[in-house]
């Protein structure tokens, strides 16, 4: 899977423009840096899971 491309912070800010929010330039700095950095987290989520691997897990209210 391909890594899709992180928006620019000037493309982001066109798209938040265009949201109709009112955000300030510290938001929209601030939104777009918490973006990039879930685009990055997900490109280290496995495509496949091993789901035979791992023991189910339990949880017993009475212990």
């Amino acid at each position: 899977m391909s890594s899709p491309k992180a928006p620019t912070l000037e493309e982001f800010r066109t798209r938040a423009a265009l949201s109709g929010l009112t955000l300030t330039p510290e938001d929209v700095e601030h939104l777009h840096k918490g973006y990039v950095g879930l685009l990055a987290m997900m490109q280290r989520i496995p495509t496949h899971w091993a789901w035979a691997a791992e023991p189910p897990q339990v949880f017993r209210a009475d212990k």
